[in-house]
Order: C-alpha cells, then structure tokens, then sequence
C-alpha cells in the first residue's frame, strides 16, 4: 500500500500541519508584508505623485496582476514534467528581488516595467509552490493546508498594510495624497521580508517529487471536464473582478485620508486571515461548492454597495465584506483544483487556472479603467456585480 507524498518523504508534522505547509506559510506571510502593500501603494503612487489617468493605472496594474499567471502553465508544466518543485519556487523569489528598483521610479513606464519583472517571480514561483503544498498535505487535510497558507498570506498583508499606514501617518498625517518621499521609504521596507523568505525557502523547505512525470502536455480531457466547467465560471466571474487599485480611488474619492486606506486595506485582509482557514477546513466537510458559490454572492453584493458607496463608514463595512469573500473562496478554490484534477497534473493545473484568471483580471482592469473615465467611477462595480451573480449560479447548477 502507497503511502501519501508527505509521509514517503518522512516529513514532519506540527499541529497537523507537515513542515512545508508551515514554512511555505510563513514565507507567504512574509512575502505579502512587502509584496501586498507595494500592490496597495502603487495606484496611489501613479494617481498622486505621476498623475496619470484611470486608463494608465489600468493598464499597469492589470498587467502586475495578469503576469504571474501567464508565467505560471510554463512553471506548472515544468515543476510536472521533471517531478521537482522547490527550484522554481526559489527562483521565483530571486525574481522578486526587482521591486528594489521602484524606488528610483519617476514615470509610468518605469512602475509598469518593474511591476512585470517582480509579478514575473510570482509566476514562475506560485503553481509548483501550490502542488508543493498539495503533495505535502495529507489528504482528507489538502483544504485546510491551503486554509493556513492563505491565513499566513493575508496576514503578512494585515502586518504589512498596518506598518505602511502607521508611517505614512507619521510622514503625512492628514495630507490625502500620497507623497514621492513616503512611497519610497515604502519600497524600502518591503524589500526586507523578501529577503528573510528566500532564506526559509532555501534551509527550510524540502523537495517532493510528483508521483509521475509528466511526459507531454495535453489540454483536452486529460484535466478533467469538471476542471474545464470549473475554468469557464472562473473566466465568467473574472470578467467583472478588476484591480484592487478601483476600490483605493473610490475610497479616496469618497474622503478617505491616505493613512486610513491602508488601514481598510489592512482589516479587509484581517477578515480574510482569519475567516480563510476555517472556512477553508470547513470545506473538508462540506464540500468546495458551496463555500465557492457563497463566496461570490458576497462578493456580488458588496460591488453592488461600492458603486454606491458615498460615505467612509459605507466604506469601511465593505471593505468588511470584500474579506468574508476572500475566506469563502481562496482556499477552496485551490483545494477544489486539488480534488478534481490527477495528482501527476496538480502544478499544471494551478497554472492553467491561474494563467486564465490572470489573463481575465488584465482585460478587466482594462476595461474598468476604461469605463471608470468615460462613464462613471460607478460602472467597473456594476459589472464585477453582474458577472460575479451569473458565475455564482452557473457554478451552483452545473458542477
């Protein structure tokens, strides 16, 4: 009888949870201290100190989010197709290092080539760190490990986007544009996580080999029909699901001061720390479905009231919601992948969905840039409502 990846590697196991699943936690915690909140920073940057239109942060932010997920079907595939994880994981992190050079930034092409460089890293880095994390899991446990490393991610976002706010405070105080001075000291500060994680990756963080090597890619059925119907609702419901960087200028068009953002910024991941764990394990027991459904119901619902938001406390319980959403499904979107895709494939599988969700995140921060200055700030919220509402239903009656 076959024994499972983690324990046929002799792996440790604390709380349940292998040494892997722990430290591939603890580096996305420390990853998201810098990474999230250049993320969170950057629209502000290019909207206050460079003064470029909606249009422009579109394009930039949609190409940040969209290329981790081009580079990760390549990294997916290879991470398969030689039975290894770990290299490209540590690669990936070496790539990151380029956000160092955003601190010399003084114009919009300069952010969007840096931005591509350092989200590249996230790519080649991301499909085989999920299947790492998958192979190391025990297997009535695969939601719950994605549960602890989505509660360690956002709250390395939690810490980051506290530590951001309480210095642009200090810098800033009531002034409600972000300064060159205070974006740099920023940048600074992210820097240093990134380095502590390649650290842990490198020491810490062993290798596990596929079950089988994949010798050749093949898209038609060998995925699974379920893993395409999953793909389709995905692609549905990213149409609507542009860049966070809307949520920040409609935050700050409502009045809210620079230093508060990040501190909406900061509870929004909270929630979604601690709600991503247990709502990822209750997945376990009840299956990936519903949570997935229910996650972009809400999701649905507080677009709707962002469009219509006019007031920072109507801002502040959305930003409440927007977390609940992130709980619902991070996890168990991940896990679901898991569930319904061969074993052999997992790392491919990641980078296929994630190269699709990527793509569609792109074309909708583009279009949401689009419709934010030539119809109203209202309209991207309308359109991630619909189509998050139509994604939900087609997922709950077809799959």
């Amino acid at each position: 009888m076959k024994s499972s990846p983690a324990k046929r590697h002799k792996d440790h196991f604390f709380a349940g949870f292998s040494q892997n699943v722990i430290v591939l936690s603890l580096v996305s915690f420390l990853n998201d201290i810098g990474g999230e909140t250049i993320k969170k920073t950057i629209p502000l940057f290019l909207s206050n100190v460079l003064g470029v239109p909606a249009t422009i942060i579109g394009l930039v932010e949609g190409v940040a989010d969209a290329t981790p997920q081009l580079f990760q079907p390549i990294s997916g595939y290879i991470s398969d197709l030689f039975g290894k994880r770990k290299w490209l994981v540590v690669f990936g992190q070496l790539l990151r290092f380029f956000m160092v050079l955003l601190f010399w930034a003084t114009t919009w092409p300069q952010v969007l080539l840096v931005r591509f460089l350092d989200r590249s890293g996230k790519g080649v880095a991301q499909a085989p760190r999920d299947a790492l994390i998958s192979d190391s899991a025990a297997k009535h446990h695969i939601g719950r490990a994605f549960g602890l490393n989505r509660m360690f991610d956002n709250g390395g976002a939690v810490v980051g986007l506290v530590l951001a706010g309480v210095l642009v405070f200090l810098t800033q105080q009531r002034v409600n544009l972000l300064t060159a001075s205070a974006f740099r000291q920023i940048v600074l500060f992210a820097v240093i996580p990134l380095i502590i994680s390649l650290f842990l990756l490198t020491f810490f963080v062993h290798d596990i080999r596929a079950k089988q090597k994949q010798e050749r890619l093949v898209l038609h059925d060998s995925l699974g029909h379920k893993f395409y119907l999953f793909l389709f609702f995905s692609f549905l419901f990213m149409l609507g699901n542009s860049s966070d960087a809307f949520l920040i200028l409609k935050s700050q068009s409502v009045g809210v001061l620079i230093w508060q953002i990040f501190l909406l910024l900061a509870l929004y991941s909270l929630v979604s720390s601690l709600s991503g764990l247990p709502l990822s394990s209750l997945s376990d027991r009840i299956g990936r479905k519903k949570l997935l459904v229910s996650g972009w119901v809400v999701y649905s619902l507080v677009y709707f009231l962002f469009a219509r938001a006019s007031s920072v406390t109507t801002i502040t319980l959305l930003f409440l919601g927007y977390g609940l959403y992130f709980g619902l499904t991070e996890g168990a979107a991940k896990a679901l992948v898991s569930d319904i895709v061969p074993a052999k494939r997992h790392a491919t599988a990641y980078g296929i969905y994630n190269m699709v969700t990527g793509v569609t995140v792109f074309a909708a921060s583009l279009f949401a840039g689009f419709l934010w200055q030539a119809i109203s700030p209202a309209a991207p919220f309308y359109l991630g409502s619909a189509t998050a509402l139509i994604a939900a239903v087609g997922l709950w009656v077809t799959l």
